[in-house]
């Protein structure tokens, strides 16, 4: 199937989202301006206006994009179709790790503080912000269930596991060390990210 190709208004859309991005990963709800904005693109603050009718509107998407639906690990990796859960855990930190790199490219070095950051003026902005994300956090448990009881099924771990505590413990270590790394230059460390899911699988 071929590539659809974008429109000129959802090539803007995405622009002013990327931008928007950037200013809510460094600055508080209330300090951020459509006009500071319309300064780091070619969109005016007019145009920004245009797509969004409101702040709100569009921190809430922005929110969606980057904390709901980009660096959503099940939408990502749902697909999985590896042959053992050592397999899952490396396609987990290369996703990771593109997702560090596409922050860097839009001017975020630690990809981490971000989330946290928007996280915390989400819980506060946007009225269903903790339903939703309680429901990512729950997609994300669910994904690495069923790559547990996958590797059960296969003989690859013990037969004999808490499946669910099991699942929860592994988003746990994620969920940590990401918090664990707001005050690192580069965010989370991968290396010790692989080590901890790795002790946790060979345990």
């Amino acid at each position: 199937m071929a590539k659809r190709v974008r429109n000129s208004k959802e090539v803007s859309i995405e622009k002013i989202l990327d931008v928007a991005f950037l200013f809510y990963a460094t600055k508080p709800y209330d300090k951020v301006v459509f006009e500071e904005m319309a300064k780091s693109t070619d969109i005016t603050s007019g145009g920004i206006f245009y797509h969004f009718k409101s702040k709100q509107a569009l921190f809430e998407q922005m929110c969606d994009k980057f904390l709901l639906e980009e660096t959503s690990m099940f939408l990502k990796l749902e697909k999985y179709e590896g042959e053992t859960f050592e397999e899952y855990i490396e396609l987990y930190i290369n996703v990771l790790k593109e997702q560090k790199n596409k922050a860097k490219e839009l001017g975020v070095d630690n990809l981490n503080m971000a989330l946290i950051n928007i996280t915390n003026q989400a819980l506060f902005y946007y009225p269903e912000f903790a339903e939703k994300g309680q429901k990512w956090v729950d997609l994300q448990i669910a994904q690495w269930r069923k790559v547990l009881i996958k590797s059960m099924v296969k003989g690859e771990i013990n037969d004999n596991i808490d499946v669910d505590l099991v699942a929860r413990l592994f988003e746990d270590i994620y969920c940590g060390l990401s918090y664990l790394s707001i005050a690192n230059k580069d965010g989370i460390d991968l290396c010790k990210l692989r080590e901890s899911f790795v002790f946790l699988y060979d345990s």
